[in-house]
């Protein structure tokens, strides 16, 4: 018997969820359906009104699955560590409630997990998004992180290839346990990953596994605040000890680029453009690089915050006939918290 056929720890699957009554289903029975058999499921719904707990109280006492039905909508950062603390297994693999895995996500991960030795923190890879309006799944890449420098590579890759899709990875659960989530900020989304790149190494699964569903009721980005807790991770990431040197340049052009970003997206896709905001975004760049002013889009966003918001309006609506661009949803603010 080979190494692979002996290898057999426990998974923990953890389903956070809030108000997705209408996929919920799907993303438990591609929990049940997994090819890999050694698992529990932690249901983790953060307050939905919309009837997906009710839906969920089916799976109450069945083997292997534990309900944490909350009451009300918290910080998605603190229903994070508390679910880690309920977590048994060896692994802990994330899905969304509108998300769901294909039936052999765990056990080709696992496969791989058992010919690694402890400094491999993470197995991911790409995913598929599904239209929910059309029916059609399209390749989505990612971050291609992998080996020792896994954090540089999450940091090149993050405005260039992507990042780590958030429902792909399987990860050791003591990464979990060793950098919890930061409860201060409402969400950490992929940015955790980040905090298990500076100890653990990465290996890139090159086959898609999991399934990200576009749908009407998650197309709304929540810009301003979504880059906000981008900058925070990014400021805190130095801080810890493991930090390595060679992901200082790396980092630096990341929080540069961020800054950029964020302003570009208030002033292009925001219907009521926060300008002081913005300029501040773009100020926080050039003090980071200098030759930033020397950029067009930097130029241009600087202007941009200095028009009225009716004229500034009319000149995006210009911009996206030129270029038969599609209006990306924004919101300024996230309405709860």
């Amino acid at each position: 018997m080979n190494k692979g056929e002996m290898f057999n720890p426990k998974v923990t699957v953890i389903i956070f969820s809030y108000n997705q009554v209408d996929f919920i289903d799907e993303a438990v029975q591609s929990v049940l359906d997994q090819t890999y058999k050694n698992w529990e499921l932690i249901i983790s719904d953060n307050g939905s009104d919309d009837g997906t707990q009710e839906k969920l109280k089916k799976y109450k006492g069945i083997d292997n699955i534990n309900l944490m039905l909350y009451e009300s909508n918290g910080r998605i950062t603190i229903r994070y560590n508390e679910a880690i603390q309920n977590v048994s297994g060896e692994y802990i693999s994330v899905l969304y409630g509108d998300d769901y895995y294909l039936p052999e996500k765990i056990e080709e991960q696992i496969a791989c997990f058992s010919n690694l030795s402890d400094e491999w923190g993470v197995v991911h890879g790409p995913g598929l998004t599904l239209d929910q309006a059309t029916n059609k799944k399209v390749f989505c890449g990612c971050s291609r992180a992998h080996g020792e420098n896994s954090l540089k590579d999450i940091l090149l890759d993050f405005y260039s290839i992507g990042f780590i899709n958030p429902v792909s990875p399987l990860v050791r659960t003591e990464c979990y346990r060793n950098y919890p989530s930061y409860e201060d900020l409402f969400t950490e989304g992929e940015s955790l990953y980040l905090k298990f790149a500076l100890k653990y190494n990465y290996f890139f699964l090159e086959k898609p596994l999991v399934v990200m569903r576009e749908h009407q009721t998650n197309a709304g980005w929540f810009g301003k605040s979504n880059i906000e807790i981008l900058d925070a991770c990014l400021e805190r990431l130095p801080n810890f000890k493991e930090f390595p040197q060679n992901s200082y340049k790396p980092l630096n052009k990341l929080r540069i680029r961020n800054y950029a970003q964020g302003a570009w997206e208030n002033v292009r896709l925001s219907n009521s453009m926060d300008s002081s905001w913005a300029r501040s975004r773009l100020y926080k760049s050039l003090k980071l690089d200098y030759f930033q002013i020397l950029r067009i889009k930097f130029l241009l966003s600087l202007f941009f915050t200095f028009l009225p918001n009716p004229l500034l309006r009319k000149i995006n609506q210009l911009i996206n006939i030129l270029l038969k661009k599609k209006t990306q949803p924004y919101f300024d603010e996230r309405p709860i918290e």
